[in-house]
């Protein structure tokens, strides 16, 4: 049903129909023209809200006649209202921010004293407009203000567009001064968030906010579909102001989430409106070019257009696009090896982002930074910015970085924390959050998607949660294609290997068959498919997210192999995982032959890496090497070799009695374990030694 109110019908009910947004969309009022606004200024008012076919400009020339005729008129919730539509125009149009000034200055004049409003909907469509003076001022002192009392006004309306309004910019607050459970609240725990009554520009605002908000939350898909939606809004009520900032979100959740195909769509659906766009829109075009070139690996194409944005930004003015575009252009210049020009970048996203309390772009250009130094190993420096990055974003629960990232940077400083017991609770549930790469030689403390131990009985744990030990031989089936890959070694496992260590006396069709059913299940049970890969008929296991004790005992072997010139302290720290890796036989209680095979094999690289590890040591500390040795063979008593060489080394530093002690432990333990005696060898160094010979 269309309502036609008068001019004085609607000044009359303004506070009335404010309170009750259903009812805009029926008001039938002529076009708003500025040569009418002066005897009409609500007709104009309510025209130019309902009129979805102005752009942003158009609507702010006719909103600042109507605001003109209140001033003349002394309405003031007219007036109040016109300034509240005209600042958050600014919002929606990202051109020119100087004008800004004045109107929040008009606006600050008009303020009525605390409990001075004529009605609560007046209050929170006035504090909503913060999202336009956030956008000019993030230091204004009036949004800190208007978010402590927007927090209890807030609750206190009814659900419905006013209190969606409101909420819209408290969340835009938090999630730009990086106060992320605050802005959770708000999206998340606030009833009465829906959008029944928004007029379309206001509902966009809200999907932009809430694509905004996952994206923090590192909830890229919930993020494309408030995108999504938005756009559907666009394509019916043409608002095409809106398409531009629309498709700049989508692009940002596409380059943090590193979907460079999604994020090309959104950056070329941004192209057409260029030539008559703002020069604020070239710069985020140009940032978000940046961002895509980077994800592509060209580092020199990101870093032009990263400059571009930047140095365009810097006409435009504003710190928090300095501070953004400052920090993606020390991201491409990071990746190119450029690592003084970085750091001198993230020094000046810092300098603009410190000062307005962005803390996201704080945590991020610090982290940044910290990357920076430790490339360039100035580590004192790296592992103080570090410390203040991860315990920024502890301390406020980030669930992401600024702008788009690099995994593989985050993850080396997560590690370097990690090492270095900074925030290790916090960085251990971020690498979680973001299943990162784990990057070469992890501390121990990594937070691996999954862990496997086969020295000893065989554990499994996905996520620190172990997977418990099923009944029945079809049941283990998932978990024996773990222990078979592992028992393979280093490189691949081939499928024809599995068919015929797992089902040897099946047929070769039913071997496949039960092959595909077994890998299914291990995948569905682990959840993620990328953790177990099968690529060119052969099994492996992904090394970035799954840790076995197999593997490091090869990166170990690798280390100690090439350890010629290796500091004490660093033979040292090889020497404890090699022991404590060793809890027990390969597999011990299993004894399928291709079992037996890989325990033999291992017991054998163990020892030769103690044996290569403790001839390093010798020259160095000789009673160090004497307990890597004693140690070892508790581990492996039946391992004549390293009895040898601490028999000799004992005798070398003219410790007799010691030696002597070393052969009879040798001798005994072959004895009682193997019911067999020491070898030639080993009985012809006793007697070279001056020991007693060996008598069965």
């Amino acid at each position: 049903m269309a309502l036609a109110l008068t001019e004085q019908q609607l000044a009359a009910s303004a506070l009335g129909l404010l309170a009750q947004p259903a009812l805009w969309t029926q008001l039938h009022l002529p076009a708003a023209t500025t040569a009418s606004a002066a005897d009409s200024p609500w007709t104009t008012y309510w025209a130019t809200r309902i009129d979805s076919s102005l752009d942003a400009a158009e609507s702010r020339g006719l909103l600042e006649a109507a605001f003109a005729a209140f001033t003349s008129q002394a309405d003031h919730p007219g007036e109040m209202l016109c300034l509240a539509s005209i600042i958050e125009s600014y919002y929606v149009d990202e051109g020119s921010l100087e004008p800004l000034d004045a109107w929040i200055a008009e606006l600050e004049r008009r303020l009525p004293a605390e409990g001075g409003w004529a009605s609560p909907e007046l209050e929170a469509r006035v504090l909503a407009c913060g999202v336009g003076i956030l956008l000019r001022d993030q230091t204004h002192p009036l949004l800190a203000a208007w978010a402590r009392r927007g927090s209890a006004l807030v609750r206190q309306l009814k659900p419905g567009a006013s209190r969606l309004k409101l909420a819209t910019f408290l969340a835009q607050y938090h999630l730009w001064r990086g106060e992320f459970s605050r802005a959770s609240l708000i999206v998340e725990a606030l009833p009465g968030l829906d959008m029944t009554g928004l007029l379309p520009g206001e509902a966009l605002v809200w999907l932009e906010t809430l694509a905004t908000h996952a994206r923090y939350a590192a909830e890229p898909e919930r993020g494309q579909q408030a995108i999504d939606a938005a756009l559907q809004i666009v394509r019916q009520h043409g608002l095409r102001q809106h398409k531009y900032a629309l498709h700049a979100h989508g692009a940002s959740l596409a380059l943090a989430a590193h979907d460079a195909k999604a994020a090309r769509d959104h950056i070329e659906a941004m192209r057409p409106t260029l030539d008559r766009g703002p020069q604020a829109d070239q710069t985020h075009y140009w940032h978000f070019s940046a961002g895509l070139a980077l994800l592509q690996c060209d580092t020199a194409s990101s870093i032009e257009l990263a400059r571009a944005a930047l140095d365009n930004s810097a006409e435009i003015g504003g710190p928090y696009r300095t501070a953004t575009h400052a920090l993606s252009l020390g991201q491409a210049l990071l990746a190119a090896g450029r690592y003084g020009d970085a750091t001198a970048a993230m020094d000046q996203a810092l300098a603009a982002a410190r000062p307005i309390d962005a803390q996201l772009l704080v945590f991020t250009a610090l982290l940044m930074r910290a990357a920076c130094l430790h490339r360039q190993d100035r580590q004192a420096e790296a592992l103080a910015a570090l410390q203040e990055a991860w315990s920024t974003a502890a301390a406020r629960g980030f669930r992401a970085t600024a702008v788009w990232w690099l995994p593989e940077v985050v993850a080396d400083m997560a590690a370097l924390a990690l090492a270095h017991d900074i925030e290790t609770g916090f960085v251990r549930r971020f690498v979680r959050l973001h299943a990162l790469p784990a990057p070469t030689h992890s501390p121990d403390n990594w937070p691996w998607s999954l862990t496997l131990r086969t020295f000893g009985e065989f554990e499994a744990s996905l996520h620190e949660t172990p997977l418990g030990r099923t009944g029945g031989k079809t049941a283990q089936r998932p978990l024996d294609l773990l222990r078979a890959i592992l028992a393979h070694g280093e490189s691949p496992l081939p499928v024809a290997t599995v068919l015929d260590w797992l089902w040897p006396d099946t047929d070769p069709g039913a071997q496949r068959k039960a092959f595909d059913v077994a890998l299914l299940r291990l995948r569905r049970l682990l959840g993620d498919a990328q953790l177990v890969r099968l690529e060119g008929g052969k099994l492996s296991l992904d090394g970035r997210w799954v840790w076995s004790d197999v593997g490091a005992l090869h990166g170990l072997m690798q280390q100690i192999g090439s350890a010629h010139g290796a500091s004490m302290a660093q033979l040292r720290a090889w020497g404890q995982p090699l022991l404590g890796l060793m809890r027990g036989p390969f597999l011990i209680g299993e004894d399928a032959p291709w079992v037996q095979s890989a325990r033999q094999r291992y017991q054998q690289r163990f020892v030769i890496t103690v044996a290569q590890l403790a001839s390093h040591i010798e020259p160095l500390d000789p009673a160090a090497s004497v307990q890597l040795y004693e140690r070892a063979l508790d581990i492996e008593p039946l391992a004549e070799s390293l009895s040898r060489r601490l028999m000799r080394l004992h005798s070398q530093l003219g410790q007799h009695a010691e030696a002597l002690r070393a052969w009879r432990a040798c001798c005994t333990m072959l004895g009682v374990a193997a019911g067999i005696g020491p070898s030639e060898d080993t009985r012809r160094l006793a007697v070279e030694l001056g020991l007693p010979a060996w008598r069965p």
